[in-house]
């Protein structure tokens, strides 16, 4: 007999429930003892296109304890090659049963917590019973389009909250929430949407009104814009991690905007000097962000490429005003800071939003008259480990534990945004900026992942709904 969790199905009394990790990297060094690791391997470290980290030995010195010398692989000022933190990486994945793959948590007729496997290249998937609470590291999130924010990541999150903002005006804009539930069950776009309310409820398009109000219909505006751009760009218009990971050849144009002040940034403006001698590339943003000016690769970068460092003038820094919406001219060129070229990558930030793999734990509570709701994780020192999620229907508590650098963009959906700015300002105190990392960097996440794995070990992992005295 054959039992379905959403669209997969699962032997009724399956084999023995495993213990599971979704998602590695870095963050692998969390992995409990025995679990099953599932990862894709589609981070920077084994898809990105660039020979080198934005970091030298001295500064990931402290990797050693973790079993990685990057002084065996570079000398103390020189760049560490990506290739041996792959090398790493991938030992510490093979320490225990792996599978090249992705997976996705559900619930299946029996109301068990269960894993959907899908394996690099094979055509069926497998799926298992999961045993206890499971670990996530997914990874950095999608990154923002220009002019929207980590909150309001997408159109139909920005949509929902308008939805919910309107209901909450009562009978004055309750043709528009009508109108616009209509629109969105039709599948309507940004363009739909903000022509629903130009017609039915003009007022609310008022740029005076409140940010609960004003703040979804600025980033649906923004995402409006994008998509027409995307129509009127006579050339690429990408994210930074298109053309990082080699998905989108820096070919493409000669010119580009490199919209962000982060490293990330910075990568993505590296990829495309790199890979076309003939580029010109101009970072756009409000400024450069204390960690990405302590890279080495800020230091290279301006060096073989920046005119007032000495270099070939290839680059140049635009900084004062943070990227907005996207705008193009008549001739299909790209235009933000007083720049015009052929080519936009967006690197702007990045969405708070829930991890893919829970994706169907969250339908399954929504569906079920459920919640989902949140907790942050921390050690017997006080340290951040991560985040967990609650997913409760039908009587039922089912828990996920998130860490690496996808735990430092706690979910809109479910965290409150005072705290998610809590935990932002936690972690520039936690890793300095000076430093020359974020949080989300290579050596902070591993060193996150090896206290998770400590104090799981000790009993010492403490759950809490607000931050620690000592943090806020």
């Amino acid at each position: 007999m054959i039992t379905e969790a959403g669209d997969a199905t699962v032997p009724e009394n399956g084999g023995t429930a495993v213990r599971i990790m979704i998602g590695g990297g870095p963050a692998v060094l969390a992995r409990p003892a025995g679990a099953l690791l599932v990862d894709d391997r589609g981070g920077p470290f084994h898809r990105g296109v660039l020979a080198d980290l934005g970091h030298t030995p001295d500064q990931l010195r402290h990797l050693n304890v973790l079993g990685f010398d990057p002084y065996a692989y570079a000398a103390p000022a020189e760049r560490v090659p990506t290739l041996a933190v792959r090398l790493w990486l991938d030992q510490l994945a093979a320490s225990g049963p792996v599978i090249d793959g992705a997976a996705e948590l559900a619930v299946d007729q029996q109301r068990r917590l269960v894993a959907a496997i899908h394996p690099t290249g094979a055509a069926e998937r497998l799926v298992v019973d999961v045993d206890g609470i499971p670990t996530l590291a997914p990874g950095l999130p999608a990154q923002l389009a220009p002019g929207t924010g980590p909150a309001l990541h997408s159109f139909d999150r920005a949509a929902g909250v308008l939805l919910a903002e309107l209901v909450r005006m009562g009978p004055a804009a309750g043709e528009a929430a009508a109108a616009l539930v209509d629109v969105l069950d039709r599948r309507g776009g940004p363009a739909d949407v903000l022509a629903l309310l130009d017609r039915v409820a003009p007022m609310v398009l008022d740029p005076a009104l409140p940010a609960p109000v004003g703040a979804p219909i600025e980033a649906i505006r923004a995402f409006a814009a994008f998509l027409r751009a995307a129509e009127d760009g006579a050339g690429p218009l990408c994210f930074g991690d298109e053309l990082v990971q080699g998905r989108l050849a820096a070919t493409l144009a000669d010119s580009w905007i490199v919209a962000g002040g982060g490293d990330h940034a910075l990568a993505t403006a590296e990829v495309i000097l790199t890979g076309n001698p003939a580029a010109r590339v101009t970072v756009v943003a409000g400024s450069i962000g204390t960690a990405a000016a302590n890279t080495a690769r800020y230091f290279e970068l301006r060096r073989r490429h920046a005119a007032d460092d000495g270099g070939d003038g290839r680059l140049e820094f635009r900084t004062g005003a943070e990227p907005g919406a996207m705008t193009v001219t008549g001739t299909g060129r790209y235009a933000e800071g007083g720049v015009e070229a052929e080519g936009y990558a967006a690197a702007i930030g990045r969405a708070r939003a829930l991890p893919l793999a829970v994706g169907r734990l969250a339908r399954w509570a929504r569906e079920h008259r459920g919640q989902v709701t949140g907790s942050l994780l921390f050690d017997s020192d006080r340290q951040y480990l991560g985040y967990r999620l609650h997913f409760a229907a039908e009587g039922l508590l089912h828990q996920v534990d998130v860490t690496g650098a996808a735990s430092w963009f706690l979910p809109a959906e479910v965290f409150a945004a005072e705290l998610a700015r809590q935990v932002e300002r936690m972690g520039e105190r936690a890793v300095p900026p000076e430093s020359g990392s974020a949080p989300t960097d290579l050596g902070p996440v591993a060193e996150q992942a090896a206290r998770l794995a400590a104090a799981r070990q000790r009993g010492a992992v403490r759950e809490s709904r607000t931050m620690p005295e000592g943090w806020a």
